[in-house]
């Protein structure tokens, strides 16, 4: 072979070499341009933890936003005993999400929350002050009031209760028809002391006064004496908590029940026609007032975010207090709006079922989001396991108002 020939060859194998280089450098460089295309044109995401039982609420408004914005919601459903310490710990390990939805009472916890103030100008809704004043302290404001309510109400079976009781002693007159057909009289989550308040109302006590925590009173000796005296008597289950109470009370064994609002549309749908439902009944005359607040978007770690994160938040945020989302939630869930105008209006046209809603929500207090709120729950709390372990009521009234001090004390220092 001559010189001009072995030539010819090589060139033509480092031709075919070098073509293949290149095309595999460009195919490299054109799959890097399409990753990287679809990276930036990716849909970008808001994730969403909440707290609130009624899985409806936030769902309605998930698929009415995505239907006009090119947005994914990722929308994490946490159990509403334990939201409080996912939050608690996640801000300091720093897993946040972008948005949560929690009960307004929450809101005095925002710095161990890392919660970040929201600008005024993001509010577009009317609230009355009893909204307002559930996202406003020390001079700002830290949630997106989304709807109004979280109160408790009486419902019943009407398989077994003809007329609704006004008062705990026709329950208790009652209780032995309800035994004998091995029905229980009564079922709430009787060891959470949300549903214990309404109890301490009936006595003229209240956790909160005048800004400052009130355990250790005569109210809550009484108060204790006599929810714990239900227990005794058979009329409620001590050892039920919040889904054992709502399924016997959907499964028939149990003729009344505690519960809140957010339980209404899963209760109608289980039980149709037989479930009714009317106000808390009143102990020994004394009206008995459940706590009200609302349930809010509040945003973790604002500033920590990208530009274009901050701008969908704030979209976001403005886009739940639109007038058209308040009336389809509330067309859906029966959530009261935090609309004032709209609420009005519903209240002016309720009947059935929904006046009742309306008529139990004047029998409210709202639940202060503060600091001192947050210390009496957790206070109140251990208290009660003191006294189901048998400290005597005076004990443990005096025990949870020492246990509140401390802990202010402790925060206040640190």
């Amino acid at each position: 072979m001559s010189n001009r020939a072995f030539y010819d060859i090589c060139l033509s194998i480092l031709k075919i070499i070098v073509n293949k280089l290149l095309t595999t450098i460009c195919s490299s460089f054109l799959l890097f341009i399409l990753l990287f295309a679809k990276s930036a044109l990716a849909t970008p995401t808001l994730t969403i933890w909440s707290s609130h039982q009624n899985r409806d609420f936030l769902t309605t408004i998930e698929k009415k936003y995505i239907e006009n914005h090119d947005v994914k919601l990722s929308i994490v459903q946490l159990d509403p005993s334990e939201i409080k310490a996912e939050i608690l710990l996640s801000a300091k390990g720093g897993g946040l999400p972008d948005l949560i939805v929690i009960p307004s009472d929450f809101l005095g916890l925002h710095k161990m929350m890392n919660l970040s103030s929201i600008p005024r100008d993001w509010y577009g809704a009317e609230f009355n002050p009893r909204v307002k004043a559930s996202v406003e302290l020390d001079g700002k404001y830290w949630g997106i009031p989304l709807i109004q309510g979280n109160f408790l109400l009486l419902y019943y079976n009407k398989k077994y209760v003809r007329q609704p009781a006004t008062d705990f002693r026709n329950i208790i007159l009652e209780k032995k028809q309800f035994l004998d057909k091995n029905i229980m009289p009564m079922g709430w989550n009787y060891n959470d002391m949300y549903y214990f308040v309404p109890f301490l109302s009936a006595f003229n006590g209240w956790p909160i006064v005048d800004g400052k925590i009130k355990l250790n009173t005569l109210a809550m000796v009484e108060a204790l004496k006599y929810y714990h005296s239900l227990a005794d008597q058979g009329v409620v289950n001590r050892d039920c908590d919040y889904r054992c109470s709502q399924l016997d009370f959907i499964k028939g064994r149990s003729a009344y029940s505690i519960n809140g609002d957010w339980a209404y549309n899963d209760l109608k749908m289980m039980l149709g026609d037989n479930l009714g439902v009317t106000v808390l009944p009143k102990i020994k005359g004394n009206t008995m007032y459940s706590m009200t607040s609302t349930f809010v978007l509040a945003i973790p770690n604002f500033l920590l975010r990208s530009k274009e994160k901050q701008q969908l938040i704030e979209h976001f945020s403005k886009f739940v207090q639109q007038l058209s989302n308040q009336q389809i939630v509330y067309e859906k869930t029966h959530l009261l709006p935090i609309s004032t105008a709209y609420y009005e209006q519903l209240k002016a046209q309720a009947s059935g079922d929904s006046l009742v809603m309306f008529n139990q929500m004047v029998l409210t207090k709202s639940m202060p989001s503060t600091m001192n709120m947050a210390i009496s729950w957790q206070a109140i709390a251990i208290g009660f396991q003191h006294y189901q372990a048998g400290a005597t009521a005076a004990y443990t009234a005096e025990y949870m108002q020492k246990m509140a001090i401390k802990q202010l004390k402790y925060l206040d220092n640190n």
